[in-house]
């Protein structure tokens, strides 16, 4: 990078892109204390948190511990000991795969369910402030973000995320975004940042 310095107060202010990326550390920062402090009033660690929000919303398939490495950009070793104490905590149990018991999905018991809920409000205070934008405004940020995201995973800083940009139903066309599975073009806010019709690109052609 040369002498150009991200954390440096004096050159940060020559510097536009070096000033976004210490925002978006600040934001960072923001957000791992509102998760450690929630994590800490309930005696969890923050990735025991970020499983058990996960759990309560995503289906069957994508509860095993081989996805929730990738989404999480974890070692399987470190989410297996996360699922570990959340199962002593009898927090959730684990079922076998129907046809391979080597394998095995990841469920909620009912005090699960309850915790999952209330840690789940963690990231409330930043969701006020956020809501505090106009529409145009959230929409440009979000357009921006999964921009920020979409970059980082072509770069294979970050696993790929199933969202818009990554997905093979996405297109540009007229300078906007595309989707051709609801063959539809999208407004920026109504890009996702993940979803449930996500694929992978694929060498096969859209039908």
């Amino acid at each position: 990078m040369g002498k150009t310095s991200i954390f440096s107060p004096e050159q940060q202010a020559g510097n536009l892109s070096s000033k976004v990326v210490a925002a978006l550390e600040r934001l960072s920062a923001t957000f791992r204390v509102l998760l450690w402090n929630e994590a800490k009033q309930h005696g969890l660690s923050p990735i025991q948190v970020q499983l058990l929000i996960f759990l309560l919303y995503y289906p069957e398939e994508k509860r095993t511990v081989t996805h929730l490495a990738h989404y999480f950009n974890m070692t399987k070793a470190t989410i297996s000991d996360a699922i570990k104490s959340l199962e002593s905590k009898q927090l959730l149990t684990r079922k076998v795969t129907e046809g391979d018991s080597r394998s095995h999905s990841l469920h909620l018991s009912r005090e699960g369910k309850a915790m999952a809920r209330k840690v789940e409000r963690f990231a409330v205070p930043m969701l006020d402030v956020v809501s505090q934008l106009t529409e145009d405004k959230q929409s440009a940020l979000l357009e921006s973000l999964l921009q920020l995201i979409y970059q980082l995973n072509q770069a294979e800083v970050i696993t790929p995320q199933t969202m818009c940009q990554n997905c093979r139903f996405y297109s540009q066309k007229n300078g906007g975004h595309y989707c051709n599975l609801v063959k539809s073009p999208l407004k920026a806010g109504d890009l996702r940042v993940d979803c449930p019709e996500f694929r992978f690109p694929s060498t096969e052609e859209l039908e």
